[in-house]
């Protein structure tokens, strides 16, 4: 027996979201029906867990081909019957994909387990990142080069944190701000495991990052002014991209806290943020008002930035509601589980489909997140 199943909201969050994705923008150019048909799309794809288990290959200790070898012996020990392949994909050169096997859209089964993916504990831990795919884009859109200063505001558990040290070969520095100190830890056995040196972790409040005088001698926060290379803003957010997710508990007031929050935030990275340098936002939701309406925002706010295109660019374009315009919504990057037609993966599916679409179908079935890219100007 079996029932097919959508994400559970409170009321008054439900109608939040659905205002989100049929606004007029969107049931203008799409039309009412359609819009709904995403939008309870949204609902019924949040509730189900992404087509592919992506690991980002710790390239600083092993070749990507190296770890791939490896893993594929491990995975293979947990699957007795049939073959699960290890892909590598093609525009994230260190990440890895292994498909989840099981029917898409099926909520529950009772007399057996629905969805079969590997088990990673303890599976070459210091070669292996598990990552979901658009936190690994995040960091390659930020493009860290060796030897500069990077910032990544709101580091903790240190995926993202660790990627961007990877990228600069373990040269220059990288730090990483987070306000909970046992999160702070995490960060730095993160780094020890991966063997990386390069990372300095901060317990400390990105809100108060800033500072206009400097102690001698002291490395952390607060910064002066224009300190920065390159800085990552993965903001604190409500995070309703997040996947499977069955029901989600939290009140609309609790939703709609973060955009103060985060506001906040940018306006000390873009201080912080040398003339030149890069600023890559990024969120794991799916609102308007954490992510189109903050690039909306910030555009007006500060003269001094402007919007940059991203590569790779593998999700979709950004969505409509905020005002910005056909250009701007290209520039931007959104991973949205309402463009998701669910496909079942299995073991003899799997020998009928070429590459090429299983890496888009990877691209598109994963978790909800946002991308923006802003340079300083001069």
């Amino acid at each position: 027996m079996s029932i097919f199943c959508k994400t559970l909201l409170k009321p008054e969050v439900e109608e939040y979201l659905r205002a989100t994705f049929k606004n007029a923008e969107i049931t203008t150019f799409i039309g009412p029906l359609k819009a709904e048909e995403k939008y309870e799309s949204l609902l019924n794809n949040l509730a189900h867990p992404p087509a592919f288990t992506s690991v980002r290959v710790n390239t600083h200790l092993g070749s990507v081909e190296y770890v791939r070898h490896l893993l594929s012996k491990e995975i293979q020990k947990q699957y007795e019957n049939f073959s699960v392949p290890v892909l590598r994909h093609p525009e994230l050169p260190d990440m890895l994909l292994i498909p989840v096997l099981g029917p898409r859209g099926l909520g529950i089964k009772m007399t057996e387990p629905i969805y079969r993916s590997p088990s990673f504990d303890n599976m070459l831990s210091s070669y292996v990142f598990l990552q979901n795919l658009p936190s690994s884009v995040v960091s390659y859109v930020l493009n860290p080069q060796s030897g500069q200063r990077v910032l990544d505001m709101c580091a903790a558990p240190g995926g993202k944190t660790t990627h961007l040290a990877t990228l600069m070969h373990d040269e220059g520095e990288v730090i990483a701000l987070d306000k909970i100190a046992d999160r702070v830890k995490k960060i730095e056995q993160n780094a020890t495991l991966l063997n990386l040196n390069c990372i300095k972790a901060f317990c400390y409040d990105g809100t108060k990052a800033l500072t206009d005088r400097k102690i001698d001698g002291q490395e952390g926060p607060p910064f002066l002014p224009a300190s920065f290379d390159r800085i990552l803003l993965d903001a604190p957010c409500s995070g309703m991209g997040q996947r499977p997710n069955l029901a989600y508990s939290w009140s609309l007031k609790e939703i709609t806290s973060y955009q103060p929050l985060q506001r906040k935030l940018f306006r000390v990275a873009v201080q912080l943020l040398k003339p030149g340098g890069i600023l890559v936002y990024s969120t794991c939701t799916i609102t308007l008002s954490e992510n189109e309406e903050q690039v909306a925002w910030a555009l007006e706010t500060f003269p001094c930035l402007q919007l940059k295109s991203q590569e790779p660019h593998v999700g979709g374009e950004g969505m409509m509601g905020a005002g910005l315009s056909p250009e701007q919504l290209k520039l931007l990057q959104r991973f949205d589980p309402s463009e998701i037609i669910l496909q079942g993966i299995d073991c003899y599916s799997l020998q009928n489909v070429n590459y090429e679409d299983l890496i888009r179908l990877a691209n598109k079935d994963c978790i909800g997140f946002f991308i923006a890219k802003f340079i300083k100007v001069q």
